[in-house]
């Protein structure tokens, strides 16, 4: 493959909502002369308003007449959840993308957008902020609707020894303190996630193992680490996390691209089913997912302030965690 890219292009961001857009500027691009086949893409981006975007690349390989050579293997200031910065820098690796590919006329275009955030409302009239974080909508607050999208009432109140013991859906408030339901939202067994009869909104469910992984890997993680098990990736849970003012201070808030990408998650800590003992609320934060993985555990995700990277494995049902939910 020769080597092909030098290019300067500066091109304005799409405004999605009335506020001054992104501006995009000083935008080189250099393939490596190490036969790495990588090329470097550097640039810089302003916004005014100091608002989180989402960076996006283009590539044309015919010196612009068309712009649809495909730039999926990047890495680095690319995706959402990115901010105002000079020296900007993404990586293609587009010899493993575009092994045959050679030319001289090859032109980057790169699109910042700010962060586009909508609203979802559950059957209790409870509004909640989402966001596009690659292709999916997530909530970027905890799930503390009280009643199954039928409008069943989801059972609660109950005491630390009878928490430990239920096979059905319900649900509980850290400490049984109302105003911890309106920071962290509530703690849903996870039977209450499996429920026919639906925890979330309508045209929203509860995301299954691998739509957390899809997010994971958005926002850096590799392919094998997100299908392992324990701590796995490098920062994505800095990333995922938010709120540094209700975490213990250590890795996960002192990680420079924490609370970068717009997802927010707090930690909220959990109820047991050893005793019905409330946790490690400031400490950790845990999520489930819809899978189950055995007849009495299902998978779920954990950030810890001690860490910057995101657990996963598989807790037994009857624990209480918080619940996020993505857009069908």
């Amino acid at each position: 493959m020769k080597r092909v890219f030098v290019a300067f292009l500066v091109i304005l961001s799409v405004i999605l909502h009335a506020n001054t857009a992104p501006v995009v500027s000083n935008i080189t691009a250099q393939q490596r002369s190490d036969d790495s086949f990588m090329v470097d893409v550097y640039y810089d981006v302003y916004d005014a308003d100091g608002d989180a975007m989402t960076i996006t690349m283009q590539v044309s390989d015919d010196d612009g007449a068309t712009w649809n050579l495909s730039c999926n293997l990047t890495d680095g200031d690319i995706g959402s959840g990115k901010y105002s910065g000079n020296g900007k820098h993404i990586i293609w690796n587009v010899g493993a993308e575009h092994p045959n590919i050679q030319g001289d006329d090859f032109r980057f275009k790169i699109i910042a957008n700010d962060v586009n955030y909508g609203t979802v409302t559950d059957i209790d009239g409870n509004v909640y902020q989402t966001l596009v974080i690659g292709n999916q909508e997530w909530m970027t607050e905890n799930l503390k609707v009280t009643h199954y999208r039928n409008g069943d009432a989801i059972p609660t109140n109950y005491t630390n020894s009878q928490w430990g013991n239920i096979s059905t859906g319900a649900y509980c408030v850290y400490n049984d303190d109302p105003s911890n339901a309106e920071t962290y939202g509530n703690l849903y067994n996870w039977y209450a996630v499996d429920d026919p009869r639906g925890l979330a909104p309508e045209g929203w469910h509860v995301p299954t193992d691998e739509e957390i992984m899809e997010l994971e890997m958005e926002l850096g993680m590799s392919y094998s680490a997100a299908h392992g098990t324990g701590w796995r990736g490098t920062n994505e849970g800095s990333k995922l996390a938010g709120r540094a003012d209700l975490w213990t201070n250590g890795a996960l808030e002192n990680d420079p691209e924490f609370d970068t990408s717009g997802f927010s998650f707090l930690p909220g800590g959990y109820r047991s089913y050893y005793f019905g003992a409330f946790s490690r609320m400031s400490l950790y934060g845990y999520f489930w997912s819809s899978i189950e993985i055995y007849s009495d555990g299902a998978w779920y995700r954990s950030l810890s302030y001690f860490y910057a990277n995101v657990y996963r494995f598989s807790y037994p049902k009857r624990f209480g965690f918080s619940v996020r939910c993505v857009r069908d």
